[in-house]
């Protein structure tokens, strides 16, 4: 990576918990998973108007033909803006775009009984932070994930198998709110999304 010298900021985002960062065209920011075998859910918005966000089925329609995150790729929104570039990969490609955000309900649909942090709400609460109502969940990109398709076309949770120290970097291509979630999910049964977990996540900004 070859960001600015200096680190504008540095946040630990806490296991089950989400935040937002504000960044101009041109930042990057690394996610760094401490501990490994921890999702992190992004999102991301147009800083200007958060109705256009990054958009998964927009972005493998306009450019990267593939639904698992790969160094070089540049993800769009909703009106085909380019908005993020994946400038570096420290795991290993363990990177999906298939799995929906987790929402209160997929967890009443899994048998959970009373509340559970999840990443649907994390993003709703950074947002509301920002004063923006979320009306709409978007797919996240899911970093450090070990979901896939298997060779049969089934889409199969393996165990996460990312490691401690693992990271992400990407760079904006437009002022951007980035949203940040350590994915909350730890009803396992065949669902390994999160090993030993939830664990938490680090973040740093670099300013161009």
């Amino acid at each position: 990576m070859n960001p600015p010298t200096s680190t504008v900021e540095s946040r630990e985002i806490p296991a089950r918990t989400g935040a937002a960062f504000h960044l101009r065209a041109g930042d990057r920011l690394k996610i760094i998973s401490p501990e490994g075998h921890q999702v992190a859910d992004v999102f991301a918005f147009n800083a200007n108007d958060p109705t256009e966000y990054l958009s998964m089925r927009h972005t493998v329609a306009s450019g990267t033909r593939n639904i698992y995150p790969r160094e070089g790729d540049t993800f769009v929104t909703s009106l085909r803006h380019p908005i993020l570039k994946f400038a570096e990969d420290g795991a290993q490609g363990l990177h999906e775009m298939i799995l929906a955000a987790c929402d209160p309900a997929r967890y009443r649909l899994l048998g959970v009984q009373g509340y559970h942090a999840s990443c649907a709400e994390n993003l709703e609460r950074a947002m509301q932070d920002l004063g923006f109502t979320q009306k709409e969940i978007p797919q996240p990109l899911n970093m450090f994930s070990s979901t896939r398709v298997d060779a049969d076309e089934n889409v199969v949770t393996n165990p996460n198998a990312t490691q401690p120290g693992d990271y992400c970097v990407f760079q904006t291509l437009m002022d951007a709110i980035v949203v940040v979630s350590a994915c909350p999910f730890d009803v396992e049964g065949k669902f390994p999304v999160n090993v030993g977990g939830p664990h938490m996540l680090r973040v740093e900004l670099y300013r161009a």
